[in-house]
């Protein structure tokens, strides 16, 4: 298997990034390291039209870092990338020939626009949401993209950004009344004048960049949600504005000791913050989706082909794959325990009555309940949940994502399902309830298929008063019929208050 490499640096105006994909015979991609500096080159900017001395050393010494980063990993392909601080200082084109001189990296000083398409195609090929308006506040800019069908309709890039804002409107320590009047006053003359948002009415706002992690961040932090995952994560109007008046009521002292907000932003969040709460006012939004994936994921993603005219069609199947395949995952197996399990699931909806959407959740628990393997045989559905749970599963909600990381785990026991404590306060009743019987099918079809042959080509479930029929038609041999009552029958007894019987039919 050929593996190759890919790097994306982007010299922003609050941070300079570096990330690290592998690819794998062109068949699967991760990434492999993440690295950022917090260079600040907008500082100042917005007072002298020009970039800071002290900036531009800092900025080049973390260039000539990666330099040697992208040289240790051997690196076969580049792409950099300069916004706004580069884009709108005086001494932008000084400063990226001097990068090319000490380094070798080709910069490439993007529009504004191109970084909000960038940002569209990290989001939109990692996001099932059709329709939303985008936004990407930086240091020195925010970039907006109405999505429509998940087709980009318009895009505008706004001036200001993070850094900007703390300056013009002194907020980096204590904040007055007086101040946040002032800023709302620049925003509303702003919004007002940028027809993007009266066409982006009631949708829901896609959020990317530093400041929006840090807001999804914060919140988590205060309702003890205990997953950290920060793509995906979604927060009402009323959320993004408490954290919004949480940061605005401290100082600087006060904010750095806010749990979930960065050391690098704890005097640039407010302002940022609070444009983030008045674009959702403004449209009405109903919902924050926060993305973790923008400009440099963009760039990955056209990078091997995916742009606007051919976006990934299939989000979550897409990356299911590239899961699979990175785990080394028994791909026919996995996807004849997913066609079985999925068999007894619609045979036995008069015994289970459930009604919900379970297509994913069954899916991503039946194709990766293996996965673990790859860690370790001996207690694999554990190493399986952690691996679900933390993947980075793309086109599935995180609540959906849970459920299947539980219903992998406790596929291979006939006890009463586990839960851990920490998770409790997330799941219904019902939806222990649905791990219940979800891992249960789970379990009996991997049985059904426990030689790894595809042995059974298809099962007819017959419900009576008191027990459940399962005819399995196979060819060549009989399955595991002993076997499966044993480890399943006391489980299936206990769900459904039924005994559990296997006929073989040989065909």
């Amino acid at each position: 298997m050929e593996r190759r490499n890919i790097g994306v640096i982007d010299i922003g105006s609050n941070s300079v990034h570096l990330v690290v994909g592998e690819y794998y015979n062109n068949e699967y991609f991760q990434i492999i390291d993440d690295v950022k500096v917090n260079v600040r080159l907008s500082e100042g900017l917005s007072e002298t039209g020009a970039m800071r001395q002290d900036r531009m050393d800092y900025g080049l010494e973390t260039l000539m870092m990666y330099r040697r980063m992208v040289d240790a990993y051997g690196i076969q392909k580049v792409i950099v990338v300069a916004t706004a601080a580069v884009r709108k200082a005086s001494n932008g084109k000084e400063y990226v020939a001097l990068i090319n001189e000490k380094t070798g990296f080709e910069v490439d000083v993007i529009p504004g626009e191109r970084e909000a398409s960038m940002d569209y195609l990290g989001a939109v090929n990692t996001l099932d949401v059709k329709n939303a308006l985008l936004m990407d506040i930086g240091g020195g800019s925010t970039e907006f993209v109405l999505i429509k069908d998940r087709k980009k309709i318009d895009v505008i890039s706004l001036p200001f950004g993070s850094i900007d804002l703390a300056e013009r409107f002194d907020l980096k320590d204590e904040v007055t009344d007086k101040k946040i009047r002032a800023l709302d006053h620049f925003l509303t003359k702003a919004f007002d004048e940028t027809s993007i948002f009266s066409r982006a009415k009631g949708l829901p706002l896609i959020g990317v960049g530093g400041t929006i992690r840090n807001v999804g961040r914060i919140h988590r932090n205060i309702i003890d949600y205990p997953m950290e995952i920060p793509h995906n994560y979604r927060m009402t109007p009323g959320s993004v504005q408490r954290i919004c008046d949480l940061a605005a009521e401290m100082n600087f002292v006060e904010r750095s000791n806010l749990k979930g907000l960065s050391k690098g932003r704890i005097d640039i969040f407010v302002g940022s913050s609070y444009t983030l709460a008045r674009v959702m006012k403004q449209i009405k939004s109903p919902e924050l989706i926060i993305s973790n994936s923008g400009l440099r994921d963009g760039i990955i993603y056209e990078y091997f082909g995916y742009h606007e005219d051919n976006l990934v069609y299939d989000i979550f199947g897409h990356s299911m794959v590239d899961i699979m395949l990175n785990f080394t995952v028994n791909i026919p197996h996995a996807y004849h325990v997913l066609k079985l399990t999925k068999t007894i699931f619609d045979q036995l909806m008069p015994l289970h009555g459930i009604t919900r959407d379970v297509e994913r959740i069954l899916k991503a628990s039946a194709m990766l309940h293996d996965s673990g393997i790859k860690l370790q045989y001996s207690n694999h559905h554990e190493h399986s949940f952690y691996i679900i749970l933390n993947s980075g599963l793309l086109g599935i909600e995180q609540k959906e994502l849970l459920l299947s990381a539980f219903i992998a785990l406790n596929h291979r026991t006939n006890k009463k399902i586990k839960i851990s404590e920490e998770y409790v306060g997330l799941l219904q009743e019902d939806e222990r309830h649905l791990i219940d019987q979800l891992s249960l099918f789970l379990q009996i079809a991997e049985y059904l298929d426990r030689s790894m042959d595809g042995v059974v080509k298809d099962l007819k479930c017959v419900i009576k008063e008191n027990e459940v029929v399962l005819h399995v038609l196979t060819t060549g041999h009989s399955v595991f019929d002993d076997m499966i009552v044993t480890e399943c029958g006391k489980k299936f007894k206990r769900v459904f208050n039924k005994t559990l019987a296997i006929k073989n039919e040989v065909i």
